[in-house]
């Protein structure tokens, strides 16, 4: 893992926070899903930044947070990026993880 990636996650993720701090409530639940449907909380997106920063957290010490497996936090970071962030600028194709990485 480079610290180019790691440095560029911080930042995608620092984005994320402040486009849903400007979000009407609400805005962020799928049209199916009223705020009262236990799913609700799922979506928030509080919530997924929180998973996403304790995910950096991880790869930063693995053992505080309670994984001795680094490989496979380094992957779900690679995963992490590819998938949510692969559209943004700055991101990089030989970031994206291997396939024959762990799962």
């Amino acid at each position: 893992m480079t610290a180019e990636l790691i440095t560029w996650l911080h930042e995608q993720i620092d984005a994320d926070q402040v486009a849903a701090a400007d979000q009407p409530p609400m805005s962020w639940l799928p049209e199916e899903l009223s705020p009262d449907n236990p799913l609700a909380a799922l979506y928030s997106p509080a919530r997924t930044i929180a998973m996403r920063r304790d995910l950096l957290a991880a790869w930063r010490d693995s053992e505080h947070a309670g994984t001795h497996d680094h490989d496979s936090v380094d992957w779900s970071l690679r995963v992490l990026a590819a998938t949510a962030y692969s559209d943004r600028q700055g991101y990089r194709e030989e970031w994206a993880p291997a396939d024959d990485e762990p799962a």
